[in-house]
């Protein structure tokens, strides 16, 4: 049946199927890019960018917006390296943790634990890097991280087990319990 004869004009359809779409994929989506920003107000103008950016080229796939949101995360990595070696500034620290009745020492020592964690992934080479947040974080099957990123299944696997090996030394060195 054509669009056409159920009333409905085609900007109206394809209004309404990239609607379906944001339903869809905004929960990954959003994951990604909070996992990839580390904070609220960078994820949420990212996750805008992604599907704005998607919405000028055409109706799309989870896989073009995951990797639309990487590129555009790496170009605004790009922009801050490239403005802060011009005008460097003093990043603040947001921890972002909530507040919990647990025993002070043991959130402490959970925090360090967390902290520690995400500075060796935030350490890795993003061939190590993206695959392991898309795994862990956004809880992507590996076909879809390999459609996403270009790169065969294996690959996708072998990524972040190497990761996992990487941040399991990487703690041992630290003298953190595994």
């Amino acid at each position: 049946m054509d669009i056409m004869q159920i009333g409905i004009s085609e900007e109206e359809s394809t209004q309404y199927m990239y609607a379906d779409l944001v339903d869809i994929c905004s929960e990954p989506i959003y994951k990604l890019c909070r996992k990839l920003t580390y904070s609220k107000e960078d994820a949420e103008d990212l996750f805008q960018e992604t599907f704005l950016k998607e919405l000028e080229q055409g109706i799309s796939t989870e896989s073009t917006l995951i990797t639309t949101a990487i590129y555009l995360w790496k170009s605004q990595k790009r922009k801050y390296a490239r403005r802060s070696r011009i005008a460097p500034t003093v990043p603040l620290d947001e921890s972002g943790q909530k507040a919990s009745l647990e025993n002070p020492e043991d959130s402490v020592m959970k925090r360090e634990d967390i902290s520690a964690v995400r500075e060796f992934v935030d350490a890795m080479p993003e061939k190590f890097r993206i695959p392991v947040i898309l795994h862990y974080t956004v809880e992507m099957r590996v076909a879809d991280i390999a459609a996403a990123m270009g790169i065969p299944d294996g690959t996708v696997k072998s990524r972040p087990h190497k990761a996992r090996k990487m941040i399991e030394k990487g703690l041992i060195k630290l003298g953190h319990e595994i």
